[in-house]
């Protein structure tokens, strides 16, 4: 998803503080449950609680089985890759197109809630939360662009704008696996063009390395690992907040069915499509409880039906996307490399 910076993997444990990203915090009566409650899971909670974790690889495997099952699941990358290019008026990427921008307004609301979140736990001074938030909110558009095919991506020089390839665009087939996708973009545009966020980049890295026990992860990787979990973390705030009489597993698992590749490959920026679902799984266990379908036992996590009322999505509406000739974005950062998101990796 956009910048080619990435972190590898380590096997440094990191301290966790008390109270971690997805730690089970109490709910206030007659108050919506906030996006901390929502998404957290304490260490004190775990140990204390009945039962163990879900093992990584049951909930990988319940996240490509719900695939399989899912006539609106995502198409995985491989598959995308091996797709030939779509036009922009091509049906699937107008109805694509049109789900994004009726989307970003709730993407753009429940990336800035989860990713302030993270921010406040990983001690991110309040200037810089507050600028990587106003780069958000600065989103406006989607733009579709042939020539990214399998990719999304912001460019520093239009901020404004998410960029989808045609044949991405068209593979996301719910509201779901669009709004996670969505978050990850705009995760990298709160990142600014300086880099703003590395720091917690980093701390995402060291935490996967000890959770998921994975090598060392580079810095590139660890961003786009972040933007990664920003996008599980909205999707989960989504799924708990719009009603839907599809199971919660099966919504769940849309967040990440993207990594069910055959072909597991990976590159200088990204851990590979199934190390990316494992890393997600590890650090947050509860959303692993919730791809089995296991979260209303799982001691560690919060039950998602303890939130805010549910609402109604909003009614569609004329689409914002702006064709364009294709053209390959290689306009890079200031400081460092291509700014093109090679493939979402969730």
């Amino acid at each position: 998803m956009r910048s080619e910076k990435h972190p590898v993997n380590g096997r440094r444990r990191a301290r966790l503080s008390i109270t971690t990203w997805f730690a089970p915090v109490s709910c206030v009566a007659a108050c919506a449950l906030s996006c901390a409650a929502i998404l957290a899971q304490s260490d004190a909670g775990r140990a204390a609680g009945a039962g163990e974790q879900i093992p990584v690889e049951r909930a990988a495997a319940a996240v490509c089985a719900e695939r399989e099952l899912d006539p609106r699941g995502s198409a995985p990358i491989d598959m995308m890759q091996d797709r030939a290019s779509l036009p922009a008026r091509h049906p699937e990427v107008l109805a694509g197109a049109a789900r994004a921008a009726r989307l970003l307004p709730v993407a753009k609301a429940l990336a800035a809630e989860s990713l302030s979140a993270l921010m406040a736990e990983g001690a991110v001074a309040p200037a810089t939360r507050r600028a990587s938030l106003a780069r958000v909110e600065a989103v406006r558009r989607i733009r579709l662009d042939v020539s990214l095919r399998d990719n999304a991506s912001i460019v520093y020089d239009d901020p404004r704008a998410i960029r989808f390839g045609t044949i991405f665009v068209a593979s996301l087939r719910s509201d779901e696996a669009m709004l996670s996708v969505m978050a990850h973009e705009l995760t990298h545009a709160a990142d600014g063009a300086r880099g703003s966020l590395k720091p917690l980049f980093r701390r995402v890295a060291r935490r996967a390395e000890a959770g998921a026990g994975m090598r060392q992860i580079s810095s590139r990787r660890g961003e786009e690992l972040t933007c990664d979990l920003i996008g599980v973390m909205a999707a989960r705030l989504f799924i708990a907040r719009h009603a839907s009489d599809e199971p919660e597993a099966r919504r769940a698992a849309r967040a990440v069915e993207h990594n069910c590749v055959e072909r597991d490959e990976t590159d200088a920026a990204h851990l590979s499509p199934r190390e990316t679902m494992r890393a997600l799984l590890a650090l947050a266990p509860v959303y692993a409880a919730q791809v089995t379908g296991e979260s209303d036992t799982y001691a560690g996590g919060a039950p998602l039906n303890h939130t805010a009322p549910r609402t109604e999505l909003p009614a569609p509406r004329t689409s914002r996307v702006a064709p364009r000739s294709p053209r390959r974005i290689t306009r890079a950062r200031p400081t460092t490399n291509d700014n093109t998101t090679r493939r979402p990796t969730q």
